[in-house]
């Protein structure tokens, strides 16, 4: 408790300085100005939303919709900034009030006066000296995606995005997880990856901020080197994702009513094969397995499958009788933004009803409803006071709350069975009539105990609550009265999670077939009977607070400027866990240092420092400092260069500076000896244990030309040489001590580098016509320099595994394809070789293995290092749309290269389950196929796991891809319609994601991110919608 009080004594002292008394002595009566106008473009367009600030900062206004201000400026100020996103800001003087004309303001693509959100603490961009990349909220507003971190694709550079969970719901209900696997400038580290995740100023806890919806978002920036990320100490080192939610505007309320419906369908469906080809390649895996020609099906009964049209003999797609072919999507939202001088207000209220995939059966005489459902009502208020001329203060309130609900066994198990229903079966119930005992009871086959109709709809239901509350609240102090420019601010930030389930289970009977199959006689399976619902619930919460203060000073002193800040931060995380080291409270503490200065808005040199501890390592080694230097040269801005009109901007950037990570996945307290309450020991504790360091640099530069063109490049290299790695490599086998409890020491070595192109041509035409067109282009490729490997014995032909190679490398046996196919394709072939394989005998029409060794065994001792990397080494984009009044176009496409896959079980191998086919199995091996010369695309087939089955060069693929990752066509009504209506605005749209894939996949029905067919592929979005102003 006194950490805490510590921190609230800050706020405290904040509110004692803002006390009448205190602040009487520095208040002095300001002339004020009423200030009337309009705000144009360089085509006399009104600019609608342009915003009017004052010198001072503390009166600002946004234009009317046709671009009209009425600003009273009372602060002081002698002049006002006029900005507006993508134009030049203007200063116009106060001086000059009554020969006031229209203000007009100049497209701009450098955007150099740009505020860039930094996290603690925002900069103009000309100002930046580190790496960062930026998109706004109506740009990823363009992606109908519920989940906020599934817009992020393509969308900034530097930042790789791999979907992981394609399940139609938010993330997971403990949001563990968002569904996708994020890396800033790829991996530094074999331990923790993920990034940081700063909401207005506070880390957001795991991943509350999938719940964020784009019409929330202001901007959001990604920090990529040292002089963004070292400030943040031992939590910078994976990068920073920083949000800003949008904040209200002095001007009348405005009222944004949004509306969109979405059409889904997974961008990959399994292939269906017709019971008469399953039958015969199941027959032809065993006749390969010497079981005999009409092994599993007799010849009449594939006759007869392939006759069709008789109910003994069905066939059956499963995928399409339990998935639709479009689940829906419906999201409504309304903003609420505006204010006076002292009161400004943002407040926005979402709800989503989510549609799953699956087809359930509303029987009659059931006790519940089996449809699933997914429905998430969220809300934000930003609200910012100005209590007086020195303080002011903000509160911020966000939430969501959703509701889903799915069957006992869960979407993705569901999903996966589906799988083991071959269409040969009968059901998926038993039939029903006058006479029959066992009616409408659910079919299923040996070997399978939970077939997926009796999952859907006969075996109960979950249902889940998750809500989400994050409260903000702070106040800032303008010490101006004490030095021009100073200030100082305190927030306090509580955040909870808390998570109720309804668990009810139910059991039903299980009947199978029998094997004769010219009748339709069912026999009980097992011992499960048909039974009422029970109920049961549970409950997890957990919560967050934040404390923050910082001391804020920002002057200009005639062609100096400096902006400087510091600040201390504690964070106190409590879970509701019964055992185990998640029992106790998780702290963090961090503490830092930043300034900027300038000369002459042209040179900038930022030093940072971050001081931060972390409960993993003992107490003499718990904290670290991240110190970091960088520095920007405005080289256009010269007045050598004043000649060369063309060159709009050239800016030069260079930084380093040491970044820190504790994020390890073991248990905590790593410097402590773990033993169970029955004496075993556990992990060994090591107390010289300390946080990882990464030495990053970076050197950029940001190039414009004509004032259409725009490229940023950045070469960056970070070095970790004290990673956290096992120490079993380094010490004999003590007795008694597992390898797994070895402890864990500051000896591995790791590096990482990379570089990053973007360019993007931006033309305004003229008032009516607008284009753009650009792309980007990012390489990172690490190297595992040590990480205590025990070699292998010089038998294998790689003795090292990871130690040299990029982390992540795929590893498996080299297919010889010197006769051509890379299989044995007659018996003299295979005998002739002389191998042998330690996982099982070889047969005619199996893969024929490189015996890298030459000791004429294919074993462990082969495997070689085959393509690239679980981690995309080359990921880019390219976007391009134009305007023409209100219609606009907008397209993005978005690919990977060096990025390969490792496919196994469902879609892979064809012994799966009871047999599962896809397009690769189609062409397989046989000997007729082999001596009349026609195509082969795998090898002999099999009913159970054969040689073939192992990581190797046919099933570690070649994962590159390119897709239309987002396409939007657009229409606003001309503003003189729109007011018929009482609307200032009214903008229809079409749009879609994921709408192709181009990739290298030898299964077209599996896609490369995820790369399994059993679990649920990327969906296609489809989308209308309609969004009014008022």
């Amino acid at each position: 408790m006194s950490y805490i009080k510590n921190k609230i004594s800050i706020l405290a002292i904040c509110a004692c300085l803002s006390s009448p008394g205190v602040l009487s002595l520095a208040q002095n009566a300001n002339p004020s100005f009423q200030l009337k106008g309009v705000v144009i473009d360089e085509f006399g367009k009104p600019i609608s939303g342009a915003l009017l600030k004052s010198e001072n900062g503390k009166c600002e206004y946004l234009t009317k919709i046709d671009g009209t201000y009425e600003i009273n400026i009372k602060d002081g100020s002698q002049y006002i900034t006029v900005s507006y996103i993508g134009y030049d800001s203007k200063k116009v003087s106060i001086a000059n009030i009554e020969d006031m004309e229209p203000i007009q303001l100049s497209y701009d693509v450098e955007k150099m006066d740009e505020m860039i959100d930094l996290g603690y603490m925002s900069l103009p961009r000309k100002a930046v000296t580190g790496a960062v990349s930026r998109a706004l909220g109506s740009d990823l507003d363009k992606s109908p995606e519920a989940n906020l971190t599934k817009t992020f694709a393509g969308r900034f550079t530097g930042l790789t995005t791999i979907e992981t969970n394609s399940e139609l719901s938010r993330g997971a209900l403990s949001s563990s997880s968002t569904g996708v696997t994020q890396l800033i400038r790829g991996l530094s580290t074999v331990n923790g990856r993920e990034p940081l995740v700063i909401v207005d100023g506070i880390i957001s806890p795991n991943t509350n901020y999938t719940y964020i919806t784009a019409k929330e978002i202001e901007s959001i920036t990604i920090l990529k080197d040292a002089a963004t990320t070292a400030i943040y100490g031992i939590q910078g080192a994976n990068g920073v994702i920083s949000i800003k939610t949008k904040q209200g505007y002095v001007g009348k309320t405005k009222v944004d009513v949004n509306f969109d419906q979405s059409f889904q369908q997974m961008t990959k469906e399994p292939l269906f094969v017709n019971s008469a080809d399953y039958a015969e390649m199941r027959n032809q895996a065993g006749y390969n397995d010497g079981l005999g020609a009409y092994s599993q099906f007799s010849k009449e009964a594939v006759e007869q499958y392939r006759a069709g049209g008789n109910e003994m003999y069905p066939n059956n797609n499963w995928y399409n009788m339990f998935i639709r072919p479009l689940t829906l999507m419906s999201r409504v939202g309304v903003n609420v933004t505006g204010g006076t001088e002292k009161v400004r207000y943002f407040s926005n209220v979402n709800y989503m009803h989510q549609q799953l995939p699956f087809k359930t059966a509303n029987e009659s005489g059931s006790k519940y409803n089996p449809t699933p459902m997914n429905n998430w009502f969220n809300f934000r208020s930003n609200i910012d006071l100005k209590i007086n001329n020195y303080l002011s203060g903000f509160m911020r309130l966000a939430g969501n709350i959703k509701t889903e609900k799915t069957a006992g066994y869960g979407n993705e198990t569901i999903y996966n069975h589906i799988f083991n229903l071959p269409p040969t079966m009968y059901g998926p119930l038993t039939p029903s009539g006058e006479g029959i005992s066992n009616g409408n009871q659910v079919i299923t086959h040996d070997n399978e105990k939970t077939p997926v109709y009796g999952m859907l709809n006969r075996s109960g239901y979950i249902q889940s609550v998750v809500a989400n509350i994050n409260a903000q609240a702070g106040l800032t102090l303008d010490m101006g009265f004490l030095t021009r420019g100073l200030s100082l601010s305190g927030v306090m930030a509580y955040q909870t999670n808390s998570v109720n389930t309804t668990s009810t289970t139910q059991n039903f009977e299980r009947y199978v077939r029998s094997k004769d199959l010219s009748k339709l006689d069912f026999e009980l399976l097992g011992s499960d009977s048909n039974t009422t619902l029970s109920y049961g619930k549970s409950s997890s919460f957990y919560y967050n607070l934040n404390l923050y203060a910082n001391v804020d000073y920002k002057r200009t002193f005639g062609e100096h400027s400096i902006n400087a800040m510091g600040y201390i931060f504690y964070l106190q995380q409590e879970k509701e866990v019964t055992s185990g080291s998640g029992m106790l409270p998780y702290k963090r503490e961090s503490l830092g240092v930043t300034a900027t200065y300038g000369y002459k808005d042209r040179y900038f040199v930022k030093a940072d420092l971050g001081y931060s501890g972390s409960e993993q390592f003992h107490p003499d080694h718990r904290y670290i400092a991240t110190p970091a230097i960088s520095g920007a040269w405005i080289v256009s801005d010269e007045a050598f260069m004043n000649n060369l009109t063309w060159l709009s901007n050239l800016k030069l950037r260079a930084s380093y500076g040491i970044t820190a990570n504790d994020q390890f996945g073991d248990a905590r307290f790593l410097y402590l000896d773990y033993i169970d309450v029955n004496g075993n020991e556990g992990l060994k504790g090591n107390p010289e244990l300390s946080a990882e360091k990464m030495k990053k640099q970076n050197y950029g530069f940001d190039l414009g030309l004509f004032n259409e063109l725009t490229v940023s490049f950045d070469w960056y290299k970070s070095l970790c040489d004290n990673m956290l790695v096992g120490s079993a490599g380094l010490v004999p086998e003590y007795q008694g001590t597992a390898l797994g409890n070895y402890p864990k020491t500051n000896t591995g070595k790791m590096e990482n580098h990379g570089f990053e192109i973007e360019a993007m041509y931006d033309k305004k035409i003229n008032e009516d016509w607008s284009f753009y067109v650009g792309g980007a282009f990012s390489y990172n490729k690490n190297k595992v320099i040590s990480i205590n490997e025990s070699p292998y014995s010089n038998e294998y032909a790689y003795p090292y595994r990871t130690e040299g190679f990029s982390y992540g490398q795929q590893w498996g046996y080299l297919i010889d394809y010197s006769n051509g196919n890379g299989m044995f394709n007659f018996k003299e072939e295979l005998e002739n070789s002389g191998l042998t394989y330690a996982f099982g005998t070889p047969r005619v029409g199996d893969f024929i293995y490189k015996d890298l060794n030459g000791d004429k065994v294919i074993d462990e001792k082969d495997k070689a290092p085959i393509l690239n990397t679980s981690i995309p080494q080359q990921y880019y984009s390219f976007s391009g749309g134009f305007k023409y009044k209100g219609f606009e176009v907008n397209l993005l496409f978005q690919g990977v290269g060096k990025f390969s896959r490792t496919i196994s079980g469902i879609g892979a191998y064809e012994s799966e389950y009871q047999g599962v086919f896809s397009d690769i199995h189609l062409k397989s091996w046989t000997p007729e196929r082999w001596n009349n010369g026609e195509e082969i695309t795998y090898p002999a087939l099999s009913l159970k796991a054969s040689t073939n089955h192992q990581p190797n060069s046919f099933f570690i693929m070649d994962a590159s891809y390119l897709r239309l990752k987002n396409a939007e066509i657009a229409y606003t009504l001309p503003l003189n319609t729109s007011k018929k209506v009482f609307a200032e605005k009214i903008r229809f749209s079409l749009s879609g994601q994921n709408l192709f894939t181009i990739d290298n996949m030898r299964s077209k029905h599996i896609d490369p991110e995820i790369a399994n067919m059993g679990t649920f592929q990327p969906y296609r979005v489809y989308n209308i919608g309609v969004s009014l102003t008022f």
